[in-house]
């Protein structure tokens, strides 16, 4: 007996032992820390607004994660039957998935995929927040009000927490896009620590809140975290307890809330709502910025056909500084067409990305400041449909209309999409900016999409009778939409696109008929290509990508007084077959990528300065 108690007296004394040194050992490491913060306090490379948040307590790194993975595994088992009746109520309501998955921002703004329950239709714009959409009532599902007003659309991410990509409480997690939240979160140092279910903001308004008061709340809830122990602990209690008193009186659930962003997203100038007074004796000088561009050179050939006594066109080389010692100020219009087509997205570095963003977004941006800043009275960017995201896959409708919000789906949308809202803050009443978020861009000589599907259409002799709905805009509609757009001197944000609407199949029949080869379309083939279509990778995103669903609401493109459309969809694509180069020319100048895309040899060279574009970069017509 006194052996056995001597054992268990020596088993404690070890383990007092071992607890005793972890604690100096850990304390030892808390002070090294404290020291290196001093040391580095005048280092010009850290962002000292993270230094006081740098270290991690016990509570944060040990309790709080157990406490989590717990909890959310009971939550997993005790809840099943709830998740199993949602899951049944909306799939009723509006049949689809039944989880809603966006990239958003975890701890140390690394990405991770948040799960939730869809509240929403299939047909809304994917990774927008509720309050960026205009009117958000419309695309919430009558299930979907209940799971919002109750917060049950958040129950999926009880499986979040449980794989340690979120904790229970902690800062929401923001969205991929959402940069200016988390450059306000940077300031208080909440980008540092897990996300959560709900936190300290989430009780104290919500949605009601504006960006820079949800960060400073954000903030409030990291210096108690830090403070570790007991009080980190009670604090979270707190939260938690806090939680279930908004969800039972709904708090500050606005949909479409009143924050910052809605209001910065409100000043949206639609060209579809004015009036057009073009006066065709007016001369005008233009000034297009990006040599041999396929808009630029097609426009500049209309303009001489057809309104030659109109318009006098010079070129900005940009290859070089030199343009910018251009005098901007003897121009009445300065037209900017520079820009990288988008290559192999899922396939590139961070110095390529930061290409992309220095031509695409920069460059458009610096150009617009330098006319603004000359007196230059118009201003007018090739903006790109591909701002609001990729086509919808095979079978799906997207329909883009006045409260459709841009969502970009990638770095090259996403480039194209912050110069399009850089230049458009630069307008004032002596400075009108004209967007245009044109769809594929087709023509003679035209490159892109257009030209592979040309070919499949002249060597096939089958193809599938899939009705899929496009918006397309044939060069010589765009010129003529350009020509009276620059006579009129107006701003705003168009839509530009043919008179009606086309689909795959119906292109390529066309495209045989106009070379007069023979070819069949048959719905034989449509179980394969939608069998196809859901195929992971690259495969999958070719089919949709070729036989998707992406058009602009007809309002959108209808303008009183510009009366743009001078080719039906028939005439444009024989005159296109009628005046395409040889296939010769084409090899050297176009090089196939995919099934989809064409890029011109010119358009990107590896270690190009990061101010200077490539001539002829951009040609428009692989926007889908």
């Amino acid at each position: 007996m006194k052996e056995r108690n001597s054992s268990i007296t020596k088993k404690i004394a070890g383990a007092a032992i071992v607890l005793s040194g972890a604690y100096f050992l850990m304390k030892a490491i808390a002070k090294k820390k404290s020291e290196g913060r001093e040391i580095d306090a005048d280092n010009p490379y850290i962002d000292k607004t993270e230094l006081p948040f740098s270290s991690v307590t016990i509570y944060e790194q040990t309790f709080k994660p157990i406490i989590d993975k717990s909890l959310a595994f009971a939550g997993l088992v005790i809840l099943s039957p709830l998740f199993a009746a949602i899951s049944a109520a909306i799939f009723i309501d509006d049949p689809g998935t039944i989880f809603f998955t966006q990239k958003r921002i975890g701890k140390d703004k690394r990405f991770f995929c948040l799960h939730k329950f869809r509240s929403m239709k299939m047909s809304t714009p994917h990774d927008v927040p509720t309050h960026q959409l205009r009117d958000p009532e419309q695309y919430i599902t009558r299930v979907g009000r209940v799971l919002r007003k109750t917060s049950l659309d958040e129950l999926p991410q009880i499986w979040d927490i449980f794989r340690g990509r979120m904790s229970i409480i902690g800062p929401r997690p923001a969205l991929w896009n959402q940069e200016d939240l988390v450059a306000e979160r940077q300031k208080y140092g909440a980008n540092g620590v897990l996300p959560g279910l709900t936190g300290w903001a989430q009780i104290n308004g919500r949605d009601e809140l504006e960006i820079s008061e949800k960060a400073k709340l954000d903030g409030e809830y990291v210096r108690h975290l830090k403070q570790g122990g007991l009080r980190a602990l009670f604090f979270d209690i707190k939260c938690f307890l806090g939680t279930i008193k908004s969800v039972a009186g709904s708090d500050g659930v606005v949909e479409g809330g009143t924050g910052e962003l809605h209001k910065s997203a409100g000043f949206e100038d639609y060209g579809y709502k004015k009036e057009f007074h073009i006066d065709r004796a007016m001369c005008k000088r233009i000034l297009i910025v990006g040599a041999n561009s396929y808009i630029g050179e097609s426009f500049e050939s209309y303009v001489r056909s057809y309104y030659s006594s109109n318009f006098r066109i010079d070129t900005a080389d940009t290859m070089d500084s030199s343009w910018r010692e251009t005098d901007f100020g003897s121009y009445d219009t300065v037209f900017h067409v520079a820009g990288i087509a988008h290559a192999d997205v899922g396939n590139v570095d961070e110095a390529t990305k930061r290409k992309y963003y220095a031509v695409n977004t920069d460059l458009a941006i610096e150009a617009a400041r330098l006319a603004k800043d000359a007196g230059v009275r118009q201003f007018v960017f090739m903006s790109s449909m591909i701002v609001y995201g990729e086509s919808m896959p095979y079978g799906k409708e997207k329909m883009i209309d006045e409260h459709t919000v841009p969502a970009p789906a990638n770095f090259y949308g996403d480039s194209k999409w912050q110069a399009d809202r850089g230049v458009r803050q630069l307008q004032d009443e002596n400075f009108h900016v004209a967007v245009l978020r044109p769809p594929m861009i087709y023509g003679p000589g035209s490159k892109g999409n257009y030209p592979v599907l040309a070919k499949l259409a002249k060597r096939l002799p089958v193809f599938p009778a899939v009705h899929n709905q496009r918006s397309m805009l044939y060069i010589d509609n765009l010129c003529e939409f350009l020509c009276l757009l620059m006579l009129s001197g107006e701003g705003g944000i168009y839509f530009p696109q043919n008179a009606e609407y086309t689909n795959t199949s119906e292109m390529v029949e066309q495209i045989a008929d106009a070379v007069w080869h023979p070819i069949r379309v048959t719905k034989l083939f449509n179980p394969a290509v939608a069998a196809a279509s859901h195929i992971p990778g690259k495969a999958g995103g070719l089919v949709n990508k070729a036989f998707g669903n992406s058009a602009y609401d007809r309002k959108l493109s209808v303008y009183k007084g510009l009366d743009y459309c001078v080719k039906d969809l028939r005439t444009s694509i024989a005159e296109t077959e009628e005046e395409r180069p040889e296939e010769k020319e084409n090899k050297e100048n176009c090089r196939p990528y995919g099934l989809s895309i064409i890029i011109h040899q010119n358009q990107y060279t590896e270690g190009f300065p990061v101010n200077t574009i490539l001539p002829g970069s951009w040609d428009g017509a692989d926007i889908t």
